[in-house]
């Protein structure tokens, strides 16, 4: 039967598509393995991150910030609603972190001081927040592989490590997870229209605030997700969305101005000219986007480059380079949304910690791209699956490349967890990779003082003093270790060059005195005695040091002296119950000696006898009211006990006698 002309063209157009339809319904009707899925995959990351951070559970304290963030912060055993709202109401150490500091006060009352649980929560939060990072970019692109890739790279980049395995900064992982959760209510409203979740994203929003300030970027990350989801951005309704998380936005970071400002270090942390400050961003800019392709040299402390010498050519390099960036946003804006949201997100959530206006001694840090990295990845996703597609080579070739970056990665993320396992490690760690960092060196050295290993301390110290030989904290404390090791002679110098570097400085010639008793060279303390009582006049310090000239002696003898060496001698030797033996021998012969009360106190407060060490303290104050260290010390001893009340008092009296930590902990937990 013949066909018409009609029919005929119509059946030849269907032979024509049926087979196209066929084929595409024939590759989406063949299930993948279970291993090509994107859940598994997402739980094989899962899998592998928790075993990256396994080491991390087994790390202490450092000396870096968490002294004062947990171990030194009396407020975190307070759980009363006193308490906890004390931190919405005021600042802390120049910042303004509630939600932070509450999650610690909750943290403490678990175990107390145990690392582990500040560290498990660290993880935990980690772990989180692959899950939302896989969740944001799914619901952003529309596809799950991706975002695995993306999840993937964020769960095990090594730079991710420091904010995971360093417990001070268990504010960043706590301030992306309400971020993410911010922006993920927000791509819900875009995709409903549901004005619920517009105004139910101010609340993640406002706790990622009261996290960490950084949070601030939210309000830029809204403007490109409105770019790559095809929104007009700058039309009248999605500005006046903006309008009221740009208001939020300002009073937060007034607010954060205001903390950094209580705490006094607004001050510029350099002195570099204009064009050094307009190009160092830069070089932080271009370093991070290095070290998230290749993260070598990696280390928790970043000087600044040496104002001496100027800046080298790489540096202006990376500022021609910043300004190609921008030409390739500007040119690609309505050609690419993928690598210009990748490149908006991550520059609007570096963009606050680039030292624009430098405050900090540090000009780029591992933990500020914890988060901007999302950018950075999800522009790497797209290229890396548009490549994977072209083809059973070019699968094999990024197959082979994904292999080996994973398991650098891993290997290496593994490795820098045990990192932070102690301050002796971090810091140790440090100086290999950067040995003129003086706060590195100075952390160290204290470090091994605390732990009684004085002759490490002593190397340390020399160290810091090469770099900075008029640094008044290091003459100040080797001249300590060395008096710890006996070596009164080498102590003595040291003070002196103290006391050269800062004249009025009365506990450096306290200790001069000290150290020269302890030499009997009693007619040079009598010296130093006398210049004391001419600047000091009726000072009850420095009268009651008399009492450890022999000529003071209650025997009439010099036994009392030899007492007090041999008891620095124990003390020193880490043999303390015999230290306070022999302390307690001394103040029979010498009753007035306030250090010796002092010392003895400070003996008891090691062991942790807290009442036996406010008693000696208490003791000592009253031989001498101006005893500021005393103060300090019986302070600590009252916070050790859970008595806020007199510690702030102590801590109180102790600032207004001069005492530079007093008067932190005073503006951080009494005011």
């Amino acid at each position: 039967m013949k066909l018409s002309r009609g029919r005929s063209i119509l059946l030849k157009k269907k032979q024509k598509i049926l087979p196209e339809m066929t084929k595409e319904q024939t590759l989406s009707s063949v299930k993948k393995p279970f291993w090509q899925k994107e859940y598994f995959l997402l739980a094989a990351v899962f899998i592998l991150t928790i075993i990256l951070y396994l080491p991390a559970l087994n790390n202490g304290f450092t000396n870096w910030d968490d002294t004062w963030y947990v171990t030194e912060n009396a407020r975190i055993a307070d759980a009363s609603w006193q308490g906890l709202s004390w931190w919405f109401t005021n600042y802390y150490h120049g910042q303004y972190s509630p939600v932070g500091n509450v999650v610690t006060v909750l943290l403490f009352q678990i175990d107390g001081l145990n690392p582990f649980w500040y560290h498990l929560t660290s993880v935990l939060l980690h772990l989180i927040n692959v899950l939302l990072v896989f969740t944001f970019i799914k619901r952003l692109s529309s596809n799950g592989i991706p975002a695995v890739f993306v999840a993937l790279f964020f769960a095990i980049h090594p730079l991710q490590t420091e904010s995971i395995a360093w417990v001070a900064a268990i504010k960043i992982p706590l301030y992306v997870m309400f971020t993410l959760v911010s922006l993920l209510l927000y791509l819900r409203y875009i995709d409903s229209g549901k004005w619920k979740y517009y105004f139910l994203a101010f609340i993640p929003f406002l706790l990622a605030f009261g996290s960490k300030e950084q949070s601030l970027a939210i309000v830029g990350s809204l403007f490109f997700i409105d770019y790559y989801k095809d929104r007009k951005v700058f039309s009248g309704r999605v500005l006046l969305e903006k309008l009221p998380w740009l208001v939020l936005g300002i009073l937060m970071g007034l607010n954060s101005i205001a903390a950094t400002d209580s705490f006094g270090i607004v001050t510029p942390a350099t002195t570099f000219g204009f064009n050094e400050q307009l190009v160092l961003p830069s070089y932080a800019f271009i370093t991070y986007l290095w070290k998230l392709i290749f993260p070598v040299g990696m280390t928790a402390i970043y000087p600044y480059p040496s104002e001496t010498s100027g800046l080298s050519w790489y540096y202006y390099l990376c500022f021609a380079l910043v300004l190609i960036l921008i030409a390739v946003v500007i040119t690609q804006w309505k050609k690419n949304k993928t690598l210009v949201f990748g490149i908006g997100f991550f520059v609007v959530n570096i963009l606050l910690v680039l030292q624009i206006v430098p405050t900090r001694n540090i000009i780029i840090a591992d933990r500020y791209v914890y988060l901007p990295m999302l950018g950075f990845f999800f522009i790497l996703g797209s290229y890396y699956m548009k490549i994977f597609k072209r083809g059973a080579i070019a699968r094999a070739l990024m197959l082979m490349l994904l292999l080996i970056w994973v398991t650098g990665f891993s290997m290496h993320s593994f490795n820098r967890n045990r990192i932070w396992e102690s301050p002796e490690t971090l810091w140790t760690d440090v100086v290999e990779k950067q040995p003129d960092a003086l706060i590195a060196w100075y952390d160290l050295a204290g470090w091994y003082a605390e732990q009684n290993r004085h002759e490490e301390a002593i190397e340390a110290y020399l160290e810091v003093l090469r770099i900075n030989p008029t640094y008044y904290n290091g003459l100040y404390n080797v001249a300590n270790s060395y008096y710890r090791l006996g070596e009164y002679r080498i102590a003595t110098a040291f003070y002196k060059k103290a006391l050269d570097v800062r004249p009025g400085s009365k506990s450096a010639a306290m200790n001069i005195f000290m150290a020269l008793v302890a030499q009997e060279r009693y007619d040079e303390a009598r010296q130093v005695i006398q210049i004391l009582e001419k600047r000091y006049p009726g000072d009850a310090a420095v009268e009651a040091k008399k009492a450890f000239l022999p000529e003071n002696d209650a025997t009439g003898d010099t036994s009392g002296q030899k007492l007090f060496s041999m008891a620095e001698k124990a003390f020193r030797d880490g043999d303390l119950p015999e230290a306070i033996e022999l302390y307690s021998l001394a103040i029979e012969k010498l009753p007035d000696g306030y250090t010796l009360y002092y010392n003895r106190g400070n003996a008891y407060f090691i062991l942790g006898e807290f009442d036996r060490a406010i008693e000696d303290y208490t003791a000592a104050l009253e031989l001498d009211e101006s005893f500021a260290d005393c103060w300090y010390n019986r302070g600590m001893a009252f916070y050790s006990l859970g008595d806020l009340e007199s510690f702030c008092n102590d801590m109180k009296r102790s600032a207004q006698l001069g005492n530079v930590k007093a008067a932190e902990k005073v503006k951080k937990e009494c005011d």
